[in-house]
């Protein structure tokens, strides 16, 4: 699996560990009685009201050599390891071999595969309709092109989607109804709506902003499609009006909430310059509330699969400010960091149920090393 952003030595993250705080049960009242043996008056003071919790964090799995791959269930992860087989040269670049490697995350049992993985960019990538009823599979033969299926869960039946993509751009419309940017080698390429039974229609999208570059940021939630155009505006069509309205300027990149209710945009703070906020819209580019985080940098975000939580992961140069995994509680409005500040290598993971998340950081020699973090 190919690493998606790596920095390099040049940015040190050597930041304190991040506190994970916890609500401290308050003093209970003697008994109930309200007077003592010398006759006086008792007061008993009525039981504080605990204030919000944070997350909290309960546990921490670490794995090293591995990123991830994929979860199998709430207990279970599939992990991609890496050894260095032979190491660089002048000449030569380094040699590694792959295999993959279920983990039972209740007592930390691991499953090897009997064979390497021999073609590390043949990868299949699975997102399940929002009833559960159906996945959508990606199978990408190599990294530029991929075969699409869709897969009834009840009776296992799958159906090849004609077409192949060059883009992993999509997302649910519907229950039964798939949106895909295809991508293309030369140009913009098709926006697919695809029906469950495996018919294709091709969607028209209007706008002058669009260049004739493949799609850079899109998502799909809840009857919308989202896209970034040229000039960086957030935008929303359906696939009954083919002309846009704008939400947000200066979006450097978003994510639609699984239930297709909220929209996590970054934003850029000026122009030219580095530095970006946080802000969670609604479906219709409302906002709620303020800047949740701000960073130089914040190259991954990832709602929880019941939309109650975004994890976010930042960079900021300046040590005091945020750097690592945070995560905002949406039914809280809390934001807080979690584990040691974390520079993710690889997309954000959570699981089905959204209590663990899988976080890839470089370790040694930027060998992959995998945190996963149980939430209580």
């Amino acid at each position: 699996m190919k690493q998606i952003m790596k920095l390099g030595a040049v940015l040190s993250l050597a930041a304190a560990l991040a506190a994970c705080s916890s609500v401290q049960s308050g003093n209970q009242a003697n008994n109930g009685n309200n007077t003592n043996t010398h006759g006086e008056l008792t007061v008993v003071k009525s039981p504080e009201k605990k204030p919000t919790q944070e997350v909290i964090v309960e546990r921490i799995h670490r794995f090293e050599g591995a990123s991830m791959d994929k979860w199998l269930s709430d207990d279970q992860v599939q992990l991609m390891y890496t050894k260095l087989v032979k190491q660089a040269t002048a000449t030569e670049e380094a040699k590694f071999e792959y295999h993959t490697a279920s983990v039972d995350l209740s007592n930390n049992e691991q499953k090897s595969a009997e064979e390497p993985v021999k073609n590390i960019q043949s990868i299949q990538k699975e997102q399940p309709s929002p009833d559960g009823k159906y996945v959508f599979i990606q199978q990408w033969k190599d990294k530029y092109t991929a075969r699409n299926f869709i897969k009834e869960i009840s009776t296992g039946t799958t159906t090849e989607i004609k077409g192949s993509n060059y883009l992993e751009n999509g997302g649910w419309l519907n229950d039964t109804t798939y949106v895909l940017a295809a991508g293309s080698m030369n140009g913009l390429g098709d926006i697919r709506q695809i029906t469950v039974d495996g018919n294709v229609t091709l969607l028209k999208l209007d706008d002058p902003a669009l260049g004739d570059q493949p799609f850079v940021n899109f998502g799909v939630g809840q009857g919308r499609i989202y896209y970034t155009d040229d000039n960086q505006s957030l935008k929303q069509f359906t696939p009954d009006d083919p002309k846009p309205a704008e939400l947000v300027k200066h979006a450097i990149t978003f994510q639609v909430s699984p239930d297709g209710k909220h929209l996590a945009v970054e934003i850029q703070k000026q122009a030219g310059k580095a530095g970006s906020e946080l802000r969670i819209f609604d479906s219709n580019g409302s906002a709620e509330g303020l800047s949740i985080a701000k960073g130089d940098l914040i190259p991954y975000i990832a709602w929880s699969p019941d939309s109650s939580k975004l994890a976010a992961a930042l960079y900021t140069e300046n040590q005091s400010g945020m750097n690592g995994v945070y995560i905002f509680d949406s039914a809280t409005g809390k934001v807080s960091p979690i584990g040691p500040s974390y520079f993710p290598q690889y997309p954000l993971s959570w699981n089905p149920s959204g209590t663990r998340l899988g976080v890839t950081v470089a370790g040694k020699d930027d060998m992959p090393v995998t945190h996963i973090i149980d939430f209580q």
